[in-house]
């Protein structure tokens, strides 16, 4: 389907950690709906349609390990990070997390929220400001000109649909890169990521 995966052993330590690299990110957003990304990084790991945020919280700490998203200008970013004998069950999570996000809107709101108190505190910080105006000079109407955060005025009406119609965009297997890298060994990792991502299939359309 696409998907390229890089795997490298090392039996220094009993863990695995993966990343998963999906090309979207700022620069990929309208500039009407700055921040976009940040806010799916935000929310994506709050629930599935099988899943609620809860269950997905108590399934990770059950077992000791790490799992989060982020969103940088260039690119949005999954990882994980677990003891080899748990390795699978979280991998298979995370793929249930990428598959099928159902970005509640109680969990949309709350972070957008928060993306709002994290916009005006900036505003108060002399550097912060100073490297925003630097931003606009070099980069003018380019998505670089602006803040991963977004703005007050695109953060305040982002929505739960925009972030699924984002999501159904970038979110496909022909537009990733998975790493792993542990206790693991490279043909195992391999085909746990066919057993997990295998049967997602490369929608018709192509990427903008």
């Amino acid at each position: 389907n696409g998907m390229v995966v890089l795997a490298v052993e090392n039996p220094a330590a009993d863990i695995v950690a993966a990343r998963v690299y999906i090309r979207a990110g700022g620069r990929y957003e309208p500039l009407a709906q700055a921040g976009l990304s940040n806010l799916l990084a935000s929310v994506i790991t709050k629930g599935t349609e099988r899943l609620s945020s809860q269950q997905i919280a108590e399934q990770v700490e059950a077992v000791g390990a790490s799992l989060g998203a982020d969103a940088a200008a260039d690119y949005c970013l999954m990882s994980l990070k677990t003891v080899s004998a748990d390795f699978t069950e979280m991998l298979t999570l995370l793929a249930e997390i990428m598959r099928t996000p159902s970005f509640p809107e109680a969990e949309v709101e709350l972070e957008r929220k928060l993306t709002l108190q994290g916009i005006r505190s900036m505003q108060e910080q002399p550097f912060s400001v100073a490297n925003a105006q630097l931003r606009q000079i070099l980069y003018g109407q380019h998505p670089y000109g602006t803040s991963t955060l977004g703005t007050e005025e695109t953060v305040a009406q982002l929505s739960s649909g925009m972030l699924h119609r984002y999501h159904q965009t970038y979110f496909r297997p022909d537009n990733m890169v998975i790493s792993i890298v542990g206790r693991i060994d490279p043909t195992a990792a391999v085909a746990l990521v066919d057993q997990c991502f295998g049967d997602w299939q490369t929608p018709q359309t192509d990427l903008p």
